[in-house]
Order: C-alpha cells, then sequence, then structure tokens
C-alpha cells in the first residue's frame, strides 16, 4: 500500500493557496504522475491563481484514508454553485416522502418581493421565478437546482434559494450540511444565490469537503439517507454516460471578485462497486479579471479563460488518477 508523499517542485509552487492564503501548501498524492500532469497545465497567463483539488475514490479504506492526489484541499475557497450538492442531499432527504409534492412554504418564499431568497432579482425575474418554483415538486425544484435545463439562470439560482430558505436559511441550512456529517464541515452557506457576496459573506467550501459529499452519494452511505432516496440524488447529478462509467457532475462560476470555476463530479465505471467510483475536486479563483493576461479582458472572457484553465487541469490528472486505480494504487 502506497504511502504519503510530499511533493515540492514544479507542481507546489506553481498551484498555491492563493493570495493571502499563506505559503504554498506542498500536495500529497498516492497517484501516478499526477502532480506532473497538473504542473504540465500553463498558468502563466494567470496572477494571484487560488487552487485547489481532490482526486481519489470514493471509498479511501484501502488506503488509510489518503486520495490519489490532494492540494490545499482544506482551504475555503468560494464554491459558487457547486455547493448545491449538499443542498440537494438536504432537500431530499427532509422531503423524502413528498417528492412528487411542492415545498409547502414554496409561495410563502418565491411570492414575497421582500424575502432575502428573491430580492435582489427584479420586479420581472421575480414573476418568472414565482411561477417557476411555487407549484414545482420538489424533485423539480431539485433538478431546476442542478442541472438548470430549459430554465433560466435566475430560476436555476432562485430554486437554490427555495432549498436554503425552506431549510432554516443560510445558517440553518448549514447547521444541517454539518450535522449530517464530519467530512463536510468546510461547507458553509452565508448568501443567498446571486446576493452580494460582500454582505453576508461568501458561500464557501473545501475541495475535501465537496470530494466527501460526493463520495459518500457515490458509495450509497449518506448519513440517515435511504438506498432509494441515494439513487433519487444520485438521478439528478447524472450528467452522462461515457467510455469511463456514468459521470455525476456539479460545476460553478462567479465572474464577480474573486472570479471562481469549480469542477466537481465522479465517474462510476460499469460493473464496478461503487467504493471504486473516481471522485474528482478541482477549484481555482483570481482576485479579478485583470490578473489574467491580457488585463484588457471583460468579466464575461476572463471567466471563459478560467474556465479553460480548470477544464485543463481536470483533462490533465484525471487520466493518471484511472492509471492509478487500475493497477490497484490506493
Amino acid at each position: 500500500m502506497p504511502g504519503r508523499l510530499l511533493l515540492t517542485g514544479a507542481a507546489s509552487l506553481l498551484f498555491g493557496c492563493g493570495s493571502g492564503s499563506g505559503p504554498a501548501e506542498a500536495p500529497t498524492t498516492a497517484g501516478f504522475d499526477i502532480p506532473s500532469a497538473l504542473a504540465s497545465v500553463s498558468t502563466t497567463d494567470f496572477d494571484g491563481l487560488g487552487f485547489s483539488a481532490w482526486i481519489g475514490p470514493a471509498d479511501l479504506s484501502e488506503s488509510d484514508g489518503v486520495p490519489l492526489h490532494a492540494e490545499a484541499a482544506d482551504v475555503p475557497r468560494p464554491a459558487a454553485s457547486s455547493i448545491k450538492t449538499s443542498y440537494l442531499v438536504e432537500l431530499f432527504a427532509a422531503r423524502s416522502d413528498a417528492l412528487d409534492e411542492a415545498t409547502p412554504d414554496a409561495a410563502a418564499v418565491v411570492g414575497n418581493p421582500s424575502h432575502p431568497a428573491i430580492a435582489h432579482f427584479d420586479a420581472e425575474t421575480r414573476a418568472e421565478i414565482e411561477a417557476a418554483l411555487t407549484t414545482a415538486p420538489t424533485r423539480t425544484v431539485g433538478f431546476h437546482m442542478i442541472r438548470g435545463t430549459g430554465v433560466s439562470n435566475a430560476v436555476y439560482n432562485a430554486a437554490a434559494n427555495l432549498t436554503t430558505a425552506s431549510l432554516g436559511g443560510p445558517e440553518g441550512l448549514t447547521a444541517k450540511i454539518h450535522a449530517r456529517h464530519p467530512g463536510f464541515g468546510g461547507i458553509h452557506s452565508r448568501r443567498y444565490m446571486l446576493a452580494a457576496r460582500d454582505v453576508t459573506g461568501d458561500n464557501t467550501a473545501t475541495a475535501a469537503s465537496l470530494a466527501a459529499v460526493l463520495a459518500a452519494i457515490a458509495r450509497g452511505d449518506l448519513p440517515g439517507i435511504s438506498p432509494s432516496l441515494h439513487e433519487e440524488i444520485r438521478d439528478v447529478l447524472f450528467l452522462e454516460e461515457t467510455e469511463h462509467g456514468a459521470h455525476h457532475f456539479k460545476g460553478g462560476s462567479l465572474n464577480s471578485d474573486p472570479l471562481t470555476r469549480v469542477l466537481s463530479g465522479y465517474y462510476q465505471p460499469a460493473g464496478t462497486p461503487s467504493g471504486d467510483a473516481l471522485v474528482y475536486v478541482f477549484m481555482v479563483e483570481i482576485p479579478g479579471p485583470d490578473r489574467i493576461a491580457p488585463g484588457n479582458l471583460d468579466r464575461a472572457a476572463a471567466g471563459e479563460r478560467l474556465a479553460e484553465l480548470v477544464g485543463a487541469l481536470r483533462d490533465a490528472a484525471l487520466p493518471p488518477a484511472r492509471r492509478a486505480l487500475a493497477e490497484g494504487n490506493r
């Protein structure tokens, strides 16, 4: 069984904890060439890049809890919509016997212009949200919140806000997430989606905590969640069938400062035990668009450049991670 390796040099220097977070944290790895793969991705266009990653099988019992690779995995970063995976667990847990029924207090939330869940939307958008969510079944609210297919960005985020409000607001929802599993303690809901990030605080998570939620979903052992409800949750997170198995996914993006992109999910190869699912989380942030060269990019273009970077990091790291799992390097 491989031990924990401390790496220095290009990998740890390229991907530090981000500006204001102290010195770069030496990554740990039990995988094959993952640090070298990450270091092959150029970051020279970015100044002040913050990067976190967690890559490993859903079941770490064979490796003394050590993932294939973890880098700044306990550093809190803006979670954007990737935090919604934990929201989905709590929403479905609270409504497990009523997934086909509307949220009881939906009208009081989305129909109230002064409610903090929707007060930051304009009148036309609030009307759209009210029409989409007032009578929507809980299962539909979950799909809107995670997938956003067929609805506007406002409804996609307002579905998360309805979830948050129905579970006690940001503070109450955070308490429920933390109570679910000790590994989820790095997740903090502090604001409603699309509300200002600098008033009540940003929604943050660590790569390790996001990975813990995904791994528990993949294994099917979320505390207090039945096997059938696990399947409901997986169904919402399912993205596509790939050559590497069923891909369950949740991303996140923010174009306000700090610019943020998150990719998180897991691949479940066909015919393999649930614990063999390959879980990944990649989080990147920079202070603002002026930190992406050339410095005259608008926010949308800067966000696209950052999205390309995190996608390149995932594409570089997952092949050696798969080789490590295939050769039993757990």
